[in-house]
């Protein structure tokens, strides 16, 4: 139940604010950062990835319409495109924590940014009029190392439709992306050690040595060694606070969905929504949706079955009789050898009528216990990595907590709220 990143466009703006927001950014860039005196860095390029958390500041003359049927740029008035992980922005980190209520959390950023950026326009009193290009919506789940990776090997035969030209997979990771949407679910554990750890430990030294009046130079941008960390005895609390947060990013499966443009036109007839158009529960509603198309379950109020003699069972009470049997052979098919082989045997409608049949009975074929694995497993048998499971995570982050790491309110750059 969070937000992360979020990529929006301001209304129309004069060409001297253009040339004024321009010269801040060079300024960010070239000099506070070299110095150590801001710890987040703004681009005016794109953003390597989810987990890139920079936040990409750019002002654009161009704009995309349609002519004859095919997208062309053609000059426009100036604006200001914006994205990056409000998440990370107001906490450091996206391994715990839950910022929701979309409207408010943009109009605490927009203001934010304004202060960074030195800049006093109406733009960024006004959030509510800026439109919203894409925004990332992530659920957290509390599982052991172990029982992630045995999700992710029962998900080996998983195939998201229309997708699977694009699809990767890894070890921890499963990735989808569409013209609509993304979705990906990953173990935070290896993202953070790669991604996180290496950036909060670069900007707390940073931080560390500002408080000690020192000018942190040039040498900190790059890796911080952890000897650096743990021999000096002022930065062992950031040893202690990184310590801590990696520890829970191991316990951490996060299923994210990423909602493009083209979606958010879709939804919205034809035009990109306003930030104060957005709420919560259409996010949830989007999330819901493309998780259990990834899934095939959760739409049943039914609780879901996966084991043997449970989905015998629960076929059996729903369908009873022959039909029972055959979707009971349908279903052992999924589960041993996954959708595609199983497509093979059947014809194209009955493969789908039986598999819709199964979900409609609240029967998974998804990490059950027709695959070779001990039966004493360390993934709970219910898990669904859906927003009413018991393991989601929804614990926020206090003012005062330990993993309240947000940089621009260290340096003063921005009020508390």
């Amino acid at each position: 139940m969070a937000i992360d990143t979020v990529k929006l466009r301001s209304p129309a703006i004069d060409e001297g604010t253009a040339s004024f927001l321009e010269r801040q950014c060079i300024l960010r860039q070239g000099v506070q950062i070299l110095t150590g005196e801001i710890l987040y860095e703004i681009t005016t390029g794109t953003l390597e990835g989810s987990y890139d958390a920079r936040i990409m500041f750019k002002v654009c003359r161009e704009d995309w319409i349609t002519i004859g049927g095919k997208p062309q740029q053609v000059p426009c008035k100036p604006y200001v495109l914006v994205e990056c992980s409000l998440h990370k922005f107001f906490h450091g980190q996206n391994v715990y924590g839950n910022p929701c209520n979309f409207p408010q959390l943009c109009r605490r950023f927009i203001d934010a940014l304004g202060e960074i950026m030195g800049s006093d326009h109406g733009m960024f009193h006004e959030a509510d009029k800026w439109e919203v290009r894409r925004v990332d919506w992530a659920e957290m789940f509390h599982l052991s190392p172990a029982a992630q990776r045995e999700f992710f090997w029962s998900m080996r035969d998983v195939h998201f439709p229309r997708r699977a030209k694009k699809e990767a997979r890894y070890d921890s990771a499963i990735h989808f992306p569409g013209k609509f949407t993304t979705v990906r679910i990953y173990s935070k554990g290896p993202e953070f050690k790669l991604h996180g750890e290496p950036v909060l430990r670069r900007g707390l030294v940073k931080y560390q040595q500002l408080q000690d009046g020192q000018n942190p130079g040039k040498g900190i941008d790059g890796p911080v060694p952890k000897k650096v960390v743990a021999g000096m005895p002022r930065y062992a609390w950031i040893e202690t606070k990184l310590q801590a947060l990696q520890r829970l990013a191991n316990w951490r499966l996060r299923a994210e969905v990423q909602i493009n443009a083209d979606k958010l036109h879709h939804d919205f007839g034809g035009r990109y929504p306003l930030v104060s158009e957005i709420t919560d529960a259409y996010l949830i509603q989007i999330f819901e949706a493309q998780i259990f198309k990834l899934l095939k379950e959760g739409k049943t109020a039914m609780e879901t079955v996966r084991t043997f003699h449970q989905v015998k069972a629960r076929l059996d009470a729903v369908y009873g009789g022959r039909s029972a049997n055959n979707l009971f052979s349908f279903w052992v098919q999924l589960a041993e050898l996954g959708e595609e082989p199983t497509k093979l045997n059947f014809s194209k409608s009955q493969f789908y009528k039986n598999r819709a049949k199964l979900v409609d009975a609240g029967v998974s074929w998804h990490a059950t216990d027709v695959f070779i694995l001990p039966q004493d497993t360390a993934l709970p048998r219910d898990f669904r990595p859906l927003s009413a499971d018991s393991r989601r995570c929804i614990g926020q982050v206090s003012a005062n907590s330990i993993f309240n790491f947000c940089p621009v309110q260290q340096h003063g750059l921005m009020k508390a709220a």
